[in-house]
């Protein structure tokens, strides 16, 4: 029994099926926004004839504005994050310690991608739309406060709010960067002007 009992604390611990689920989830999001962003660029023919030139520049207008748009979602989502975390911070110290005290990271992160989603949204700044949300999706999955601390320990641990919010700005950051990519991509696609 002693043997037994020693043997038990190296047991490799069980993953929670529900967590598990979750990173399913995850995983086909993702796989479904990027297989949309790729049909989307695939819709694009940039050929010779003024109808699928036109058809290419409403699949370039669509990829940026549902980049955009992403961008302000992701941005919205941020706000939501530091409305939690500054009205009941005592609760999220023990996750958030730095953000619970001064969410001075959310809040940069609110104010640019909302200034990115504006100026994608207007028409412009597609590169810079792509330089930022590119700098996002890297940054994100290789700092370790991040996306690692997320998978490692925020879905065990968090409240369900953090998560569902953490998982909105994965979804969001997954959007803005697949759909600026288009829209860069089909950079070259130019309106047809009639005869």
């Amino acid at each position: 029994l002693k043997i037994m009992a020693k043997a038990a604390p190296h047991a490799q611990p069980t993953n929670d099926g529900g967590i598990v689920v979750a990173l399913v989830l995850l995983v086909a999001a993702l796989a479904s926004i990027f297989f949309g962003a790729v049909a989307l660029y695939a819709s694009a023919d940039i050929v010779l004839t003024s109808e699928q030139k036109q058809k290419s520049v409403r699949a370039r207008r669509l990829a940026r504005l549902l980049s955009g748009w992403a961008n302000v979602g992701n941005a919205a989502v941020h706000g939501l994050l530091i409305i939690m975390l500054v009205t009941d911070s005592e609760r999220y110290k023990q996750f958030f310690p730095d953000e619970a005290e001064m969410p001075l990271g959310t809040a940069f992160m609110l104010v640019l991608n909302l200034l990115v989603g504006r100026c994608t949204l207007k028409g412009g700044g597609i590169v810079l739309a792509l330089i930022w949300n590119s700098f996002v999706a890297v940054a994100g999955s290789l700092i370790p406060v991040v996306w690692p601390k997320f998978l490692d320990v925020g879905m065990i641990t968090w409240p369900y709010l953090a998560v569902f919010l953490w998982l909105s700005i994965f979804a969001f950051e997954s959007f803005a960067f697949f759909f600026s990519v288009v829209a860069f991509a089909l950079k070259d696609a130019h309106a047809v002007k009639e005869d």
